[in-house]
């Protein structure tokens, strides 16, 4: 099978298809990421003018800046998490290319590429996994926000899910 020439690349592709979905996660987050910074600047202004606008959209306005910061902070992490599995996964795809570009040269055995690659998209990975474990607790701040706003009740709280949702069931 080392013979086959396009044996090495199916060891290339895998991380190079990681390393785009990576890269699409992040353009996702990067993007809720500034959506987050706008709204946690909101709030900070609103609670530096002193203005009750805060407290009239959701039922615990201290609660609702602490989401915001922890969302923030936790996309922050996600990012970093998917910068080095981005990092990795590209490292085991050049490794892959450059490895079998050497062990058909006969300049290196194949054993020791392999063990490298593996363990680089071993930790590649994992961090994808931590990342994606981060978001999924990014989202839930975000809908702990949501809850929040849906908190008040009344007609701003039923008038937005009837816009929303088209009944009154959420």
């Amino acid at each position: 099978m080392i013979d086959n020439p396009f044996f090495p690349l199916s060891f290339i592709a895998g991380p190079a298809i990681l390393t785009n979905a990576c890269a699409i996660l992040q353009n996702g987050a990067t993007m809720r990421y500034n959506l987050a910074i706008t709204q946690w600047r909101e709030f900070r202004a609103l609670l530096a003018a002193r203005d009750d606008q805060l407290s009239s959209q959701y039922a615990d306005p201290a609660t609702a800046v602490a989401l915001a910061e922890r969302r923030i902070r936790l996309q922050l992490r996600g990012l970093g998490l998917l910068n080095a599995a981005i990092a990795l996964f590209a490292a085991t795809t050049v490794l892959g290319l450059a490895g079998s570009f050497f062990v058909q040269l006969r300049h290196l055995p194949a054993a020791p590429v392999s063990a490298v690659m593996v363990v680089t998209g071993g930790a590649g990975f994992l961090f994808l996994l931590a990342a994606t474990v981060t978001l999924f607790l990014e989202g839930a701040c975000g809908r702990a926000m949501l809850r929040l706003h849906l908190q008040l009740g009344g007609s701003v709280g039923a008038e937005m899910q009837q816009r929303r949702y088209g009944s009154d069931d959420l």
